[in-house]
C-alpha cells in the first residue's frame, strides 16, 4: 500500500514540476521585457513643441519651495535646479522617482495648473511597467493638485505595480507643484 501511495506521488512530481517549468518559461518573456526606454527626451519634445522646443530653463528651489516639498511628501527634495522648457503656456518636465529599487524616468506636460499628458521615458525595474500603457496614463490627463497637494482626481492602481504607480503619481504630484511654482508672479527661473 506505501509503495502505490510513493508512485502516485512520483507520478504527481514530474506532473507539478513541467507545470513550474511552462510557468517560469510565460513569465521570463514578461520579466525581460519591463526595462526599457519608450521615450527620449527630443522625441517627446518634438511631439509637444514641434520642430523648435526652444531652449531648456531653470527653476531654482528656494527654501520656501523645499519646505513646500517637505510638506506634500514628507521627505526632502535634494535637487537645487530643475530643467524644463516652456512654450505657448505648456511647460514640459522631466523628472525621475526611485520605483522598487530603481529609477523610473517620466516626461509630464503641463499647462494652467493640469496635466495634459504623462508619459514613462524610461523604465528600469524588472515589473511593473504596465504604468506606460495609455490606459493607465490617460488617468493623468486634466489632474490638478488639490489644496493639500494631493491629485484632485482618484488614480486606479495597478495590481504587482504598486512601487512604480506610487512613483508615478509622486512625479505627477511634484509636476503640478513646479508648474505651480513658475506661473506665479516673479518666480525663481532663469
Amino acid at each position: 500500500m506505501q509503495h502505490k501511495k510513493w508512485l502516485d506521488r512520483m507520478g504527481f512530481m514530474p506532473a507539478v514540476l513541467v507545470a513550474g517549468l511552462v510557468l517560469v518559461s510565460f513569465l521570463t518573456p514578461k520579466l525581460a521585457h519591463a526595462k526599457g526606454t519608450y521615450f527620449t527626451a527630443q522625441q517627446l519634445l518634438a511631439e509637444v513643441y514641434g520642430e523648435n522646443p526652444g531652449s531648456p530653463k531653470t527653476l531654482w528651489m528656494n527654501k520656501q519651495h523645499k519646505q513646500d516639498v517637505m510638506d506634500f511628501f514628507d521627505k526632502p527634495l535634494r535637487q537645487v535646479r530643475i530643467k524644463y522648457w516652456e512654450k505657448d503656456d505648456r511647460r514640459f518636465w522631466i523628472l525621475s522617482e526611485i520605483g522598487k529599487e530603481k529609477p523610473i524616468t517620466f516626461g509630464v506636460v503641463t499647462s494652467q495648473g493640469a496635466i495634459e499628458r504623462m508619459e514613462v521615458m524610461a523604465f528600469r525595474e524588472v515589473r511593473g511597467d504596465e504604468i506606460r500603457l495609455p490606459a493607465y496614463t490617460a488617468q493623468y490627463d486634466n489632474q490638478t493638485l488639490n489644496k493639500k497637494g494631493r491629485l484632485q482626481n482618484n488614480v486606479d492602481g495597478i495590481s504587482g505595480a504598486t512601487y512604480s504607480v506610487r512613483s508615478m503619481k509622486k512625479v505627477a504630484r511634484l509636476a503640478l507643484l513646479f508648474d505651480r511654482w513658475v506661473t506665479v508672479p516673479n518666480a525663481s527661473k532663469s
